[in-house]
């Protein structure tokens, strides 16, 4: 028998025929059973508690920046990464709905549409500003006083504006072909309907550069720039037996934890998910093994939505103070670059 599973609005072929496969001698019907577990329990229960951690932590995060007096460029960032997880945690109660159901969807067909092209369009979105903000922090740091006029308030929305309007754009595919599939058995599910391998292999492309192997390099040449700046700038001060105020020891030590942190939930929340996509295309008869490892990457996608925001909490002092007072010290984003710096992020 074959079963589908739309996990992540992702098709994921099973195939319970596969039961001796990897299994370690398993029958088909325990292969099944556990598989079916996974689905309507285990899976629901994890990605439930990211969805409650992940609504508390990015409502926080929103509040703080809107109470404040002051918003700096990184606030807008910020606000809008966190826009995003938001949206992205609140899609997950009906996904869950699902998977519990045991695929079962009963919410309708445009709520299926809607849902599905939320999902896609956050995971673009995430990457996208997160993409930008990465940019930001490399002409904060490395050009403080060039293209100074980028770097306003006002154009960072409108930076993000067309961010959102991008995304929504670049998730075409998802409103046209997310739809309520009926299958032989009479589940109806919630799924992309893509009817050809070729169409599933030219999608799950699109879907995986867009979402991943397009921003990563791009993040990661900023943040790599931004540290060989920085210790280049710390060494020659140290050489000369000086330290710069703009770059003092306990600065390159904390920018350089936060590169790592950002960059490493980054890696392993995504890159697993969209690398096993692409695996997938290749897997006729899936594993144990491999089950187990898509469902971990589905549940680590959706983890950095709920962890981003307290890796602002616990890195920024700063972030924590205005958390604690509302008129917290805060720098216009306009005109003092210098001072905007040191207390960015």
């Amino acid at each position: 028998m074959e079963l589908e599973t739309s996990a992540g609005n992702e098709t994921l072929k099973l195939d319970s025929g596969s039961g001796a496969n990897g299994t370690g001698g398993a029958t088909e019907e325990d292969y099944s059973s556990l598989v079916h577990l996974t689905e309507t329990k285990i899976l629901p229960v994890f990605i439930g508690f990211l969805c409650s951690t992940g609504l508390v932590g990015n409502i926080l995060v929103l509040v703080t920046i809107l109470r404040s007096s002051k918003k700096t460029v990184p606030d807008v960032y910020v606000g809008n990464l966190a826009v995003a997880d938001l949206v992205h945690v609140t899609v997950m109660p009906f996904l869950i709905h699902q998977w519990a159901r045991g695929g079962h969807w009963v919410f309708g067909s445009t709520l299926c549409t809607v849902i599905t092209s939320m999902d896609n369009c956050n995971q673009v979105a995430c990457a996208a500003v997160m993409t930008a903000m990465s940019l930001d922090r490399y002409l904060a740091l490395v050009h403080p006083f060039r293209l100074m006029s980028l770097r306003t308030r006002s154009r960072t929305i409108r930076i993000n504006l067309l961010v959102w309007v991008t995304s929504v754009i670049m998730v075409l595919p998802a409103w046209l072909h997310s739809k309520v599939i009926r299958f032989r058995d009479g589940l109806e599910s919630c799924s992309l309907n893509l009817v050809s391998p070729r169409e599933v292999l030219w999608y799950t492309l699109y879907q995986t550069v867009t979402s991943f192997f397009l921003p990563l390099p791009l993040i990661l040449t900023c943040y790599i720039l931004i540290l060989c700046y920085t210790w280049r700038m710390y060494r020659k001060n140290k050489q000369a037996r000086r330290y710069s105020t703009s770059v003092p020891r306990q600065r390159v030590v904390r920018l350089t934890k936060m590169v790592l942190v950002l960059v490493a939930v980054f890696l392993v929340s995504v890159a697993p998910y969209n690398v096993l996509q692409l695996v997938n295309l290749q897997v006729l008869r899936p594993s144990l093994a491999y089950h187990t490892c898509y469902y971990l990457s589905v549940c680590l996608s959706y983890a950095s939505s709920s962890i981003n925001p307290f890796i602002y909490i616990s890195l920024s002092g700063h972030f924590r103070r205005r958390m604690v007072c509302r008129d917290a010290p805060s720098v216009p984003s306009g005109g003092e670059q210098k001072a905007e710096t040191r207390v960015s992020f």
